[in-house]
């Protein structure tokens, strides 16, 4: 297990919570409530620049090797070149905090407080088309092909037509507001303050597993079918991983991270998550092995 940031760049650090993390071999992207995003050597855990634009708290991101997206409390979302750190555009159009977004090719999907998900042009910045149906914040959402997955405070997950904007499907299961939510355009896998974790036939509308164990609200959670994983992070400040298929825990790292975990991704050999109180955390469960067939 290591903590960033390294203890020799403790002046470097978030000054309040981290709200999202993404991450590669080479480094680690994370944006918090303090209004920064900081990108991080993955290998020495120094930072390595800070970006600053928002005028509120950082919510969300996303990056590929050509931009950052970030969304945040005060509306907005921010276009970040990758390389230079320069701000391409602002993205004006939700009336309310910018709870999740994601970006892929040429389209960005965003959600938001204010009940609603846009569908957004990434190289012009305009809004295509906004879906309207939920009847609170819609806290996360994902995407594949032309199917947008949306879970919302109104314990609902939907499924909508990204051309057309028609919702397709209603998924009503959860007894509590759902804060995150997969979707791998077979499954969706939707968390909740409900305490569970549920996972969905996406063509169907069957819910296939309920997954219990936590003992607060599920934050955040990431599926990899091709592993037959889920791993999910709680308010109670653990982690849990689930066998995807079968819909069984098989682990639970009960002593994760100080706080509550806000936000984590997981590849091949490493997880990594965020909490309240301004810390990431990596579990690299390949330290000292040779990984290189791997890659």
């Amino acid at each position: 297990m290591r903590v960033f940031p390294h203890k020799d760049s403790l002046s470097d650090m978030h000054l309040e919570g981290i709200y999202c993390i993404q991450f590669d071999e080479d480094k680690i992207v994370s944006g918090s409530r303090d209004r920064t995003i900081k990108i991080w050597d993955m290998r020495t855990g120094e930072c390595r620049r800070t970006l600053c634009a928002h005028s509120a708290s950082v919510l969300c991101l996303q990056y590929d090797e050509r931009f950052i997206i970030s969304g945040s409390s005060d509306r907005t979302m921010v276009q970040w070149d990758m390389e230079t750190g320069r701000i391409i555009r602002t993205l004006r159009g939700h009336s309310s905090s910018v709870l999740n977004l994601r970006f892929s090719a040429d389209r960005v999907v965003s959600s938001s407080k204010d009940h609603t998900i846009r569908v957004w042009d990434l190289h012009t910045g305009e809004t295509l088309r906004v879906l309207r149906g939920h009847h609170a914040a819609v806290n996360a959402i994902q995407f594949k092909d032309n199917r947008i997955v949306s879970a919302s405070g109104d314990r609902t997950v939907k499924m909508w037509d990204m051309e057309t904007g028609e919702c397709l499907r209603t998924f009503d299961s959860h007894s509590r507001g759902i804060a995150c939510v997969e979707f791998d355009g077979e499954r969706i896998v939707s968390g909740s303050s409900d305490q569970t974790i549920k996972v969905w036939d996406a063509e169907t509308g069957q819910c296939l597993h309920t997954l219990a164990g936590h003992t607060d609200l599920v934050r955040t959670l990431q599926m990899d079918a091709s592993v037959d994983r889920i791993i999910s992070g709680s308010y109670d400040g653990s982690l849990r991983i689930w066998g995807l298929s079968q819909g069984c825990h098989l682990r639970s790292l009960s002593q994760a991270i100080e706080g509550k975990v806000l936000n984590l991704q997981f590849d091949y050999a490493r997880i990594v998550c965020c909490s309240n109180l301004a810390k990431i955390v990596k579990y690299d469960f390949a330290h000292g092995i040779d990984t290189q067939f791997l890659m």
